[in-house]
């Protein structure tokens, strides 16, 4: 791993649901739950020493009804004010639907994410300025190395233009990916750097988002029969539609998160899908993403009971479980940890799939086959045999990829491979092959 992703450590002082740090109430101190600011600084330098970057989760949407600033309101257009309490209808199709109704777009925009958290006026340049100043603020003051949006979308459109302006003028090289949990490629694409015009006056400046759509697709291809373009071939159509982004490498990948029930059991604990949604997500393109315990195989569902946020086994005084170390797993938890470390250093040594290109052949008979490469000869080739059963792949169409090479090593186990002409792939199985001249 390279970089951690806490959700937000500002003050949530609410009596009810302040536990997810979505609902704040001082935009400038850590919640005491955690700590101070200082140790915050603390914690980013301490990162920084073992090579890890820091991603700040913050919130520009809404806060908690608790704030100062809502207790006692600067001016009353500093929030959307309703007649009653009135929540956002959740549709960010509403926001650039040429057919769309006003009615549908301000309640989107502008009505309340929940009860406890007010929704901000960003059309008021004064909550723009307060705003602006606060993110500038944390980097300053911290050293943070990037910021993770929560709610991306809802915001107002001039106010997200004029937040990404004045970040990235005053630190370029910050990293930054906005949360778009939305519906089709095209509308993701809107809310990132991206290739169109300006909508209705709005143009991201947003340089990645929270790759709901390929998350979605893996989903698929994992639960789902192979169709034309069902199962794992939507994996191959949502790439497909990468020409919408300027940089689509900076999209984050992710299999779940915190919102989301845990991987494992989505695809009903089938430990094969396992290792091939990890083998997806770790040479794919993009910035992948591992929600904590997905390593050691923890499971649940996000409802009814919202076990997805539960405490990683171990770690304190008392503990009768700790999978922080080899000794406390079971044999399946420890091939998946090694499954994953051996995966994610390997990423982290080879350029051609943190940083090299992507070609994708349309996937044949359930099986999709991709490769990562760059200039400077190194290519890996990516297999996913979706299919219950073994299946041979002849591998002549993969020319203009394989010519040069000869044989090559399957990653995640050391198999030598020594002809790469006729390859058979066992069902549920994916191969990550570092390919040799």
């Amino acid at each position: 791993m390279t970089a951690i992703w806490p959700t937000p450590v500002v003050e949530n002082n609410q009596p009810k649901a302040s536990y997810h740090g979505y609902a704040l109430t001082d935009y400038y101190a850590v919640d005491p739950r955690y700590g101070t600011n200082a140790e915050y600084v603390g914690f980013v330098k301490n990162a920084h020493a073992k090579g890890l970057k820091v991603i700040h989760d913050v919130v520009l949407n809404h806060m908690g009804s608790q704030n100062y600033l809502f207790l006692d309101q600067p001016a009353k257009d500093w929030f959307h004010q309703w007649p009653g309490y009135t929540r956002s209808n959740f549709r960010d199709a509403a926001f650039n639907d040429p057919y769309g109704s006003t009615l549908d777009r301000k309640l989107f925009g502008e009505g309340w994410f929940d009860k406890h958290m007010p929704d901000l006026n960003q059309t008021n340049p004064l909550v723009v300025t307060y705003l602006i100043q606060n993110f500038l603020w944390w980097v300053e003051n911290t050293g943070l190395d990037g910021y993770r949006i929560d709610t991306y979308s809802y915001s107002d459109r001039n106010f997200l233009m004029q937040w990404g302006a004045a970040i990235l003028e005053e630190y370029p090289k910050i990293g930054m990916f906005g949360e778009t949990w939305v519906q089709g490629t095209a509308q993701q694409a809107y809310f990132a750097q991206n290739i169109f015009p300006a909508v209705q006056g709005f143009k991201s400046n947003l340089p990645g988002v929270t790759d709901f759509q390929m998350q979605y697709a893996i989903n698929e291809a994992l639960t789902k029969d192979a169709g034309w373009t069902e199962g794992v071939s939507r994996l191959y159509y949502t790439l497909q539609a990468d020409w919408m982004y300027q940089d689509p490498m900076r999209n984050v990948l992710f299999l779940d998160n915190h919102d989301l029930s845990r991987y494992y059991s989505v695809i009903g604990e089938d430990f094969q899908k396992y290792k091939m949604g990890l083998a997806w997500l770790l040479t794919c393109r993009g910035i992948p993403q591992l929600y904590y315990g997905t390593e050691v195989l923890m499971k649940n569902f996000s409802n009814p009971d919202g076990k997805v946020r539960e405490d990683f086994p171990g770690g304190w005084p008392g503990d009768k479980k700790n999978l922080f170390v080899a000794a406390g797993r079971n044999a399946q938890e420890q091939e998946a940890f090694r499954y994953v470390s051996t995966l994610a250093n390997y990423r982290k040594t080879h350029p051609a799939l943190h940083s090299g290109k992507l070609m994708q052949f349309i996937p044949d008979a359930g099986v999709y086959t991709y490769f990562r490469y760059n200039d400077q000869g190194e290519t890996v080739m990516v297999l996913m045999n979706a299919n219950k059963d073994e299946k041979t792949v002849d591998t002549a169409r993969f020319a203009e990829r394989l010519a040069g090479f000869t044989s090559g090593t399957e990653v995640t186990s050391g198999a030598a491979i020594a002809d790469l002409k006729t390859l058979k792939i066992p069902g549920r199985t994916a191969w990550v092959v570092e390919l040799k001249r």
